[in-house]
């Protein structure tokens, strides 16, 4: 049998080791749990649609003799054009012809061609009234089409009678010019600037240095 001291010390051991073993215990149960707050990144879903542009249609040019018929409801012909720019046109089409006249139509565009525009006509002498249709010289199958700019224009024709004609306001109407004899073809017409102008017929050629406000017969 142990003795009291050796009771007293295993006791103490024993005791000493339990409270390590708690320790040890304690330790190992205080292991923080620590959660590490992981963010998931954050997708910006901007729905940013692709700017494609919506097809352009094709502009579609018109031919305007295609417009309207002839009294007779015989197709109109094509006959001279001017372009004053890439947009800005003047389009003549014909129709039935009767001794020294021709059914006449004069159009115009803004745009290129996509539309026209019916400004004048002469049907053979009894054009019916159209609103805001100006009357074309009701002479012969014209033969020059000049326009200095969309307000002044002129006129060339081969018919028995008056020839030469001249517009202020860009097509509508056509006041008869008197420069030449009845009669006298007029064959072309050319503008080299706002002043300055050549009138061409079979019998010579006529100048101008204001606009067409005169001219002179060339030497």
């Amino acid at each position: 049998m142990l003795s009291n001291p050796a009771r007293l010390c295993l006791a103490l051991l024993t005791l000493v080791a339990l409270t390590a073993i708690g320790c040890k215990k304690d330790n190992l149960g205080a292991a923080t749990a620590t959660t590490e707050a992981t963010t998931a990144p954050t997708v910006a879903a901007t729905a940013t649609a692709a700017a494609t542009p919506a097809p352009t249609a094709t502009p579609v040019m018109v031919d305007p003799c295609t417009l309207r018929e002839s009294l007779e409801g015989q197709p109109l012909t094509a006959g001279l054009s001017f372009e004053l720019d890439s947009e800005i046109a003047w389009q003549l089409c014909y129709g039935g012809a009767a001794a020294g006249s021709s059914e006449k139509y004069l159009y115009k565009t803004d745009d290129g061609g996509v539309n026209w525009t019916l400004l004048s006509m002469t049907t053979l002498g009894n054009p019916p009234p159209e609103a805001g249709v100006g009357e074309l010289p009701n002479g012969n199958a014209a033969e020059a089409l000049f326009f200095i700019d969309e307000t002044h224009g002129w006129l060339g024709l081969s018919s028995p009678g008056e020839n030469l004609f001249r517009s202020t306001d860009g097509g509508v109407t056509w006041d008869f010019v008197y420069v030449l004899g009845p009669g006298v073809p007029v064959t072309a017409i050319d503008f080299s600037d706002a002043s300055n102008g050549t009138l061409t017929t079979p019998d010579g050629d006529w100048t101008t240095s204001d606009g067409g406000a005169t001219w002179t017969a060339a030497p």
